[in-house]
């Protein structure tokens, strides 16, 4: 008999993944289909996205014959999320991919994640001006620059982003909230000692069977990682209130979309 290791309160492909990569195709892979369902088909034939793959494919650095991940933001930014400056989560519409994932209750700690990911990506490259105050930090600002970021989010670790990236946007590349951090495989042969589990974000509390009894070794069914919230990545919110912005509506724009 082998014992089915899941997760307590947390789904394997809905909130918790085996790596980066399974997040990136499991969003990305989500996108593709929004966008195929919301009347993009012929957008997609137009840079030879026939399947997900190819999709995946032009989420890449290179893609498009442009650099820095800029043709899937200039092909596909208006399936990406509402413009809307100032703009919350809640408010975002379902005609757009973000409001559609929030309103159906998909990816949600990711995307919160990803709202703060984004403003100390610009800040650190220099895009953000306070006074004049730009709203470049803002995700809901510019679908454009909110799809390439995420984008390089999946393309970048800590080693192969740029050496001037701060220690935050490094730690994240490399840890985003619920993306598992070890070796894991969902049987262990009966007898065997239990894997230790770590989870960006959260502390692995150890095993638990149905009951919630603590249990150290493959001699039951099914047995469940007990993960608690360690991590909210909110740094940014607290840094946020800090910062002075005076707003100049005349001030030129930074993205090219």
């Amino acid at each position: 008999m082998k014992t089915k290791l899941l997760f307590q309160n947390h789904e394997l492909n809905k909130d918790i993944w085996k790596n980066k990569r399974e997040l990136f195709e499991a969003y990305f892979g989500d996108f593709y289909e929004f966008i195929l369902n919301n009347n993009g088909k012929e957008d997609l034939k137009k840079h030879n996205i026939n399947s997900k793959q190819d999709f995946y494919d032009f989420a890449d650095w290179y893609a498009g014959g442009m650099e820095n991940c800029y043709a899937i933001g200039f092909a596909f930014h208006d399936y990406y999320l509402t413009v809307e400056e100032g703009g919350k989560l809640e408010d975002q519409p379902t005609s757009t991919f973000i409001g559609y994932c929030y309103q159906n209750g998909k990816y949600l700690d990711f995307i919160n994640f990803l709202i703060t990911f984004f403003a100390w990506w610009r800040n650190d490259e220099g895009c953000t001006r306070f006074v004049p105050y730009n709203h470049a930090d803002d995700f809901f600002n510019s679908n454009w620059a909110a799809l390439v970021d995420t984008a390089k989010l999946f393309y970048f670790t800590a080693e192969t982003t740029y050496h001037w990236h701060s220690f935050r946007i490094k730690y994240t590349l490399d840890n985003i909230p619920g993306v598992i951090l070890s070796d894991f495989t969902e049987e262990v042969e009966e007898g065997k000692d239990l894997p230790r589990v770590r989870v960006a974000g959260y502390e692995f509390k150890g095993w638990v069977d149905e009951n919630d009894n603590e249990v150290k070794n493959a001699s039951c069914e099914k047995v469940y990682a007990k993960l608690v919230r360690k991590d909210f990545y909110n740094y940014w919110e607290k840094e946020e209130k800090t910062i002075y912005k005076e707003y100049d509506p005349n001030y030129k724009k930074v993205d090219p979309a």
